[in-house]
């Protein structure tokens, strides 16, 4: 309840402040003021519409706000209003109607996509009545006497409204089960943002909107009148404007990330190294499941045997449960040993579980899993990775327990972790994932492809300079930073070596790095290479293609990089679409 007070407090100085502060109003309260439009009217274009139109009749009152509500409750009033008004302009909705087609929105983390669709859809078919004091106060989080507020409603007919409006839910989601789970589902809907573009100035966005001329005259007047109300809701000046293509971009960096489910690898507690795992397991009295793997399973870089052992055996909660409780585990990768020196004594390490294995007769090899005795560290069982699946898995982890069921000796954490950099360099994490015909994150998943690809980038300071021009200049990225950034511009394939990206043949890796604006510059480039799917045996090699582009916000004296964003567009491998997103 104090922040909520603080909250409001901080609102009310924003609003009765300088431009900045009424620039910081802005952002914390587009995004929900953003999403509450697009509930009332369904089309992005109309919500943009009604919210530049809301945040102008702001600005044209905001001398008349007395504080009988938060500044919040009283921005989305105004929002409520203008989707009304905006309900009435049929002959113009019709004429927008054929160029309003909605993109899925991005799944809430954690939740389904097709179970958010599902949801998401139910609340935009509740009757308005329902729909909006619904989204506001499960999905926004405002009180029911807030909600009264922004619709003009005692509070006690809100929570009549808020209680038949999740019957109403209830009833649709019914035939699909999430039924149940609608309430713990709702909160996580706020997903969209509020487009950058919509903070363009002013002026442009009363010409877009094409309000009254009053209203036009209203705000010409104010920027005529005061300086700190010259731009108010419109975010940064000219000069340092946001390219509009972000939004977009943040969408997609958002949408391509690992999913949780696909992070399930990170469940396991996997100890860092087989030395380790061995001691141990000797003082545990728990035996060491190792597996030994071609290539980076913790990134989705490596052979067949490893992509298929990870979403599928790996990700199997009882599997995670009995290793965690009952096992020492850790994973090698042979990558690690094909630099000479690089991992010397994990290296001999591994070479005797592989020999304890052949003289037990077991299988054994570079892609297996292996159970070690805790006294000896002798071969106890083993499965090849093409072998292991998850009932093979389950049968040799009951096969050699030792002790009764206990806590993780490690604490999960996640695999995938940036590597050591010096001081000042830009470290950035890649992730590629296969996408469908439509060019969305695939629902039904073929082989290869159930776990996105991960790689971290590293750009020293020297290097991620040359990404920034001075203001008003572009500049070509040298050739070897823009490979360095592309070369890993691809979804999963079969890349086993030290060296896996050492395949790529490239035709064309460019980068063009614009100056929009004081803190941001864009990137737009193309890539056009060969790469073969497989190593050890090589396929014929398959064409890769994909245009990117990018926003990075910066330190107007370039002495930083704020952000960096870039995704790919029309990536293809071979027959295959990918998609490639890049964030610091």
């Amino acid at each position: 309840m104090h922040s909520d007070v603080v909250e409001r407090d901080e609102d009310l100085a924003l609003l009765r402040g300088s431009r900045a502060g009424l620039d910081a109003l802005f952002s914390r309260h587009a995004d929900a003021a953003y999403r509450f439009a697009l509930r009332l009217c369904r089309r992005p274009a109309d919500a943009e519409d009604i919210l530049q139109t809301a945040f102008l009749e702001v600005l044209r009152h905001a001398a008349e706000f007395r504080g009988e509500s938060s500044v919040k409750t009283w921005i989305l009033g105004f929002v409520l209003n203008a989707s009304r008004s905006k309900a009435r302009e049929e002959s113009r909705r019709r004429s927008r109607q054929g160029n309003a087609a909605v993109t899925r929105d991005p799944a809430p983390d954690g939740v389904d996509p097709e179970t958010a669709d599902r949801v998401r859809q139910a609340v935009e078919e509740l009757p308005e009545h329902y729909r909006a004091p619904v989204w506001l106060h499960y999905v926004e989080g405002l009180s029911p006497t807030e909600v009264g507020a922004v619709l003009q409603l005692p509070a006690d007919t809100v929570r009549k409204q808020l209680s038949r409006g999740i019957d109403r839910l209830r009833e649709a989601l019914v035939p699909v089960g999430i039924a149940g789970s609608v309430l713990a589902i709702l909160p996580s809907l706020a997903v969209e943002t509020a487009p950058p573009a919509i903070a363009t100035g002013t002026l442009s966005a009363t010409a877009k909107v094409g309000i009254g001329s009053k209203i036009a005259a209203t705000v010409v007047a104010a920027i005529a009148l005061s300086s700190t109300a010259s731009a108010l809701w419109w975010g940064q000046p000219d000069e340092d404007r946001r390219p509009p293509e972000l939004a977009e971009i943040e969408r997609r960096v958002r949408e391509w990330q690992p999913t949780a489910e696909e992070r399930r690898f990170d469940e396991i507690g996997w100890v860092p190294d087989l030395r380790t795992a061995l001691r141990l397991s000797q003082e545990s009295g728990r035996p060491v499941f190792l597996l030994t793997q071609s290539g980076r399973i913790h990134l989705g870089r490596s052979d067949g045997g490893s992509q298929f052992v990870r979403p599928r055996a790996l990700a199997d909660p009882r599997i995670i449960s009995t290793l965690n409780a009952q096992f020492v585990p850790v994973y090698l990768s042979n990558a690690d040993f094909e630099r000479p020196g690089a991992a010397l004594e994990e290296e001999k390490l591994r070479d005797r579980v592989w020999s304890s294995a052949r003289r037990a007769g077991l299988p054994s090899g570079m892609d297996g899993l292996y159970v070690l005795d805790p006294e000896g560290g002798a071969v106890l069982g083993s499965c090849g990775l093409g072998a292991a699946t998850t009932e093979a898995v389950m049968a040799l982890l009951h096969a050699n327990r030792k002790t009764a069921p206990g806590g993780s000796l490690v604490t999960p954490s996640p695999q995938s972790v940036p590597p050591p950099a010096p001081s000042g360099s830009l470290t950035l994490h890649l992730t590629a994932r296969y996408l469908d015909e439509r060019g969305r994150v695939e629902q039904v998943r073929p082989d290869f492809h159930e776990v996105p690809a991960e790689d971290w980038i590293v750009l020293s300071s020297e290097e991620w300079s040359q990404l920034l021009p001075a203001e008003g200049e572009s500049r070509e990225v040298p050739p070897a930073i823009a490979r360095r950034l592309l070369t890993h511009v691809h979804p999963s394939d079969i890349s086993i070596a030290v060296d896996p990206d050492g395949r790529n043949r490239f035709e064309e890796a460019t980068l063009r790095a614009v100056r929009y604006s004081r803190s941001f510059v864009r990137l737009e480039g193309r890539l056009r290479m060969k790469r073969s799917f497989t190593q050890m045996s090589k396929s014929s090699e398959l064409p890769v293609t994909a245009s990117l582009k990018g926003v990075l916000e910066i330190e107007p004296d370039r002495s930083r990089i704020r952000s960096f964003r870039m995704i790919s567009e029309n990536g293809s491998y071979g027959d295959q679409k990918f998609g490639v997103a890049v964030r610091n």
